[in-house]
């Protein structure tokens, strides 16, 4: 087995990856394996490779270079949402206590909000999974790849904001 052809692969494919997963799931050492990531981020550093290899929080992840994004904006589908500092503060309740329903993030904000929860939900910010006959509303996969939010955060906020239901 290429051990780096196996660990760029797994990276890539999974878009993103903690050095522990990585250890796990090949079952090598962590030490062995920062070796190889540190070859990969060395050698993706090179001007041939439009990809750079990065480590935000403790996930690898593998980013197009910033000369190159204009390039790759131009043939995904990402796209640019504006959010008014109500609809931030529904992002960050969800952010810092994981998927919330719309009376919870009424409680957290102290004002209704499924309009803009639904506005948010429109514009593929949110998703929506009904869990005991109620929704629940989380960020989107792509929402959260956009922001990188887990990097940021390791996977868990600090901070956490308990409403009393």
């Amino acid at each position: 087995m290429n051990l780096r052809a196996v660990v760029e692969a797994l990276i890539f494919a999974s878009r993103g990856m903690t050095l522990k997963k990585l250890s796990h799931l090949l079952k090598v050492k962590e030490e062995e394996l920062l070796q190889v990531i540190k070859e990969i981020e060395k050698d993706y550093l090179r001007e041939e490779h439009g990809v750079e290899l990065r480590k935000l929080g403790d996930v690898y992840r593998f980013y197009t270079k910033p000369q190159y994004a204009q390039f790759v904006m131009s043939v995904t589908s990402l796209r640019t949402v504006k959010l008014t500092s109500s609809q931030l503060e529904i992002v960050a309740a969800i952010i810092l206590n994981g998927p919330l329903t719309i009376a919870a993030i009424n409680e957290v904000r102290g004002k209704e909000s499924s309009h803009l929860v639904r506005a948010l939900h429109k514009a593929g910010v949110l998703t929506r999974k009904k869990k005991a006959g109620k929704y629940l509303y989380d960020l989107s996969r792509s929402f959260r790849d956009m922001i990188a939010i887990e990097s940021v955060l390791g996977q868990e906020a600090e901070h956490t904001i308990i409403p009393s239901s």
